[in-house]
């Protein structure tokens, strides 16, 4: 019988499947003509980097979700299976797969309380190295990046001017400074988390609010050069529709919404299983924003 770490992985099954640190090392990896890896750095040895440094700082941390995730990309696909190593190893090996498209929740134990627990959130895709900090909602897994300045990318994402030219070094090092800072981190971003919660919406201003979601999808995804913009949007068509069933059910069953009901409900959609890996953090960052803008959190 095979045990998680001796798993073989099916990616035509399921384009995402969940691994483990030891697992992610022993996949094949990529590297340049140099013999570097490929991007800078290993996405496996990233991950041990951070944890590496949560626990200098005496956190009791753990990797709270780990996957890997296959995407459309002829060119580059998130997933490869080389036969070659496969003869070797046997039929979809964990040794025969080249991943590059893989997302972490990274637990840090040390600040939980009966909702929350902290997290730093990192993905690891062709594009580049995402990481984002904040509270994490233990029941359902949900990263809130409540400060939208805890959030780094070693690439520039449109509409933003972040992450051009930083890079890997400079990634860690900001993540080391929200570490050393954690706890300062956390009691602002709780006292944040209960305004949210004080903020009652009513279902007009919801429908409002959900015509101004879809009106910034269509404005970022239009051809029409003098209505478009360069930004990232929160929520695209798809999650927009998924959002507002969500919204118009809590209505139908409790008569009230707050903004961290609305927050929650968008969460629930940044999911690595159930999004792109590159756009879950930015678009999280985004309904921030979103959320800020229209009631001066």
């Amino acid at each position: 019988m095979e045990t998680l770490d001796n798993k073989f992985f099916d990616f035509e099954k399921a384009k995402v499947q969940t691994l483990t640190i030891d697992q992610l090392e022993r996949t094949h990896k990529e590297n340049d003509v140099y013999g570097k890896p490929l991007r800078g750095i290993y996405h496996y040895e990233l991950l041990n980097d951070i944890i590496g440094m949560c626990r200098e700082q005496n956190y009791d941390v753990e990797v709270y979700d780990l996957f890997a995730a296959q995407n459309k990309d002829r060119n580059t696909p998130g997933v490869v299976l080389l036969p070659q190593v496969e003869a070797q190893f046997g039929e979809r090996a964990v040794e025969a797969h080249i991943l590059r498209r893989v997302f972490a929740n990274i637990r840090i134990k040390d600040f939980d309380d009966e909702e929350t627990t902290t997290n730093l959130a990192v993905a690891f895709h062709q594009k580049g190295i995402q990481v984002g900090f904040g509270p994490n909602v233990m029941i359902c897994h949900n990263q809130c990046m409540l400060n939208r300045e805890h959030y780094i990318a070693t690439y520039s994402e449109k509409g933003t001017g972040r992450g051009n030219g930083v890079t890997i070094p400079e990634v860690l090092d900001i993540v080391k400074s929200w570490l050393v800072d954690a706890r300062h981190i956390i009691v602002t971003e709780r006292e944040k988390i209960e305004k949210m919660k004080q903020i009652q919406v009513d279902a007009q201003q919801m429908f409002i609010l959900i015509g101004m979601l879809t009106a910034l999808r269509v404005k970022c995804d239009t051809h029409i050069k003098e209505i478009k913009e360069s930004r990232v949007y929160p929520l695209n068509q798809a999650q927009i529709s998924t959002f507002t069933e969500s919204m118009l059910l809590q209505y139908h069953r409790e008569q009230r919404v707050t903004v961290w009901d609305i927050y929650n409900a968008a969460t629930d959609l940044y999911k690595a299983n159930t999004m792109d890996i590159p756009s879950l953090l930015p678009q999280n960052r985004a309904m921030v924003g979103f959320l800020t803008e229209q009631f001066n959190l």
